[in-house]
């Protein structure tokens, strides 16, 4: 199983340069990836940094690390403006991108705000929709698409990215079954459970039973062996022992990844403390 840390570029880190910073310093302790959420809004007055903006800056921080944004509200992207921007982050790090994308929410009045779609059901219409003419431009093909909210008719999008395919981690609300469906037939699933969620902002680790049972339902549907699944918890609020053990049960449910969670407006020193300390394994 990877490790990698999974961190709210709000408060302190909505400064790029501290977060590029923590980056180079995580690749130096062990880690195995870096993510970052991806929000127009946070809690009232907090700063929050632009997401892809400071995705750039940790790609020219580090040179082994995957990172990405986890994750990405297609619904508010041009699907096209994005393929043009993980084409150029993905040539930038030599191939390390990894693109999260998902639903979002308007908990923080991210669409309301902005007259954009409100309802769960018209953006999922959005997200399909995107996520289609996304994978076309990101092929180097010719696109020519007529769907439910755009229609392309686009030259070839080029440089291309260095990985074909870039790998694309699709948000799950478990037990939600439409995104299971559209995540396996991408790269990776990044469940959202339940539990983790009420369990606020240091959420707890989640259910072994419903990532065995969900991971049950990928293969069902046709999961393909280098399928990556990602889960994401607080471990540092447990002992050291703990986190070891409980890294251990989530690896043998059939997770690949797990992120280390941290809190929105949590002290800044506490989470360069446990990034630098390295991960549970270490």
């Amino acid at each position: 199983m990877k490790h990698g840390i999974y961190l709210p570029p709000f408060g302190d880190f909505a400064d790029p340069r501290r977060v590029a910073e923590l980056a180079a310093d995580a690749e130096k302790a062990g880690w195995d990836g870096f993510f970052i959420w991806d929000h127009m809004f946070g809690p009232p007055a907090m700063p929050v940094a632009e997401a892809w903006t400071t995705l750039a800056a940790i790609a020219m921080t580090t040179s082994r690390v995957r990172f990405g944004a986890m994750v990405t509200p297609l619904a508010r992207r041009r699907p096209w403006t994005l393929a043009r921007q993980i084409a150029t982050l993905d040539q930038l790090s030599g191939g390390r991108l990894v693109v999260g994308i998902g639903l979002g929410d308007d908990g923080w009045n991210e669409f309301g705000a902005f007259g954009e779609e409100t309802s769960p059901r018209s953006r999922g219409e959005l997200l399909d929709d995107s996520l289609e003419v996304l994978l076309l431009l990101l092929s180097g093909n010719a696109v020519s698409y007529r769907g439910a909210r755009y229609n392309v008719d686009a030259d070839p999008m080029l440089p291309v990215p260095v990985q074909n395919p870039v790998p694309v981690w699709a948000a799950v609300r478990w037990p939600n079954r439409k995104p299971i469906v559209r995540a396996a037939r991408l790269q990776g699933c990044f469940p959202i459970f339940p539990r983790v969620e009420a369990s606020g902002r240091q959420p707890e680790p989640p259910p072994v039973a419903e990532v065995d049972e969900l991971l049950t339902e990928l293969v069902e549907i046709g999961l393909p062996r280098s399928y990556d699944m990602v889960v994401r918890f607080s471990s540092h609020r447990l002992d050291a022992a703990a986190r070891v053990d409980v890294a251990q049960a989530i690896f043998a449910s059939g997770a690949t990844w797990m992120l280390e969670g941290f809190g929105v407006g949590q002290a800044a020193a506490e989470v360069e403390a446990v990034v630098r300390g390295g991960p549970p394994t270490s």
